[in-house]
């Protein structure tokens, strides 16, 4: 019988897994991996290329985020955990939040109530703020980061070229990044606050779960960016000794 402190290997099948946490289907969705597939996944992922250690550790993080102070996420290559990243932004846009948007929508519809549109103006405001903070990333941090790997295997001129160019923008965001996980958690604080009485409100109640489990994400996902990522960019940057320019 397993239980939720038992490892997921990569011998179990997603339907093994996401029979004891159906939350893992967002995970496995964003790598396009059926969640009823009885495969396991050593042979899924190397079907699609996809590291199946990453994946493995990742799965167990959210199965019980305890795991992220065991797994030494620094181990993979810096492609591996950008590929993770930006799959999971792209996922974000396209499916969490837009989830959590219609959640509210039925909530209004529903039942109207003053502090329904104080949730939503809240929530637009949250929104905006973490579109702007994936699009830097993705179009800032995350093409540096796969550059200066390329630069550090290659020695491509003209990837040194692009480091000296936008290093300096690269190091900006990393000095000033914040965890989206302060703007989730001061918004879950606020609703935690209204606990509403009337049985109809079960659209809340949804919108909260869902907020909960994409706060879980956000954690896993911060981790990997600013405790591993930009660390391992750092390190790199400082043994070659590129100067700014």
């Amino acid at each position: 019988m397993y239980k939720k402190d038992d490892m997921i290997s990569a011998s179990h099948s997603p339907k093994f897994i996401t029979k004891y946490n159906r939350n893992i289907y967002h995970l496995f969705n964003r790598y396009k991996i059926a969640p009823e597939s009885n495969k396991n996944l050593n042979e899924i992922c190397a079907k699609e290329e996809i590291n199946v250690d990453l994946l493995t550790d990742l799965i167990n993080c959210y199965n019980d985020l305890d795991f992220l102070k065991k797994i030494k996420f620094e181990n993979y290559r810096i492609p591996v955990l950008v590929d993770y990243l930006e799959k999971s932004h792209k996922y974000y846009l396209e499916k969490r939040i837009p989830e959590l948007e219609q959640s509210l929508l039925k909530l209004t519809h529903q039942e109207s109530f003053t502090f329904n549109y104080v949730i939503i103006n809240f929530f637009k405001e949250y929104k905006k703020d973490i579109v702007s903070h994936f699009k830097t990333e993705d179009e800032i941090l995350f093409p540096f980061c796969k550059v200066l790997y390329n630069y550090l295997q290659y020695k491509s001129q003209e990837d040194l070229i692009f480091i000296l160019e936008n290093q300096k923008k690269a190091f900006a965001l990393m000095e000033h990044h914040k965890q989206n996980k302060d703007e989730i958690d001061d918004l879950q604080k606020v609703l935690l606050k209204y606990s509403p009485n009337n049985k109809k409100l079960s659209y809340f109640e949804i919108f909260l779960n869902q907020m909960s489990i994409f706060q879980q994400d956000l954690k896993i996902h911060a981790e990997i960016e600013e405790n591993v990522l930009m660390k391992k960019t750092t390190i790199i940057l400082n043994s070659l000794e590129i100067k700014n320019v």
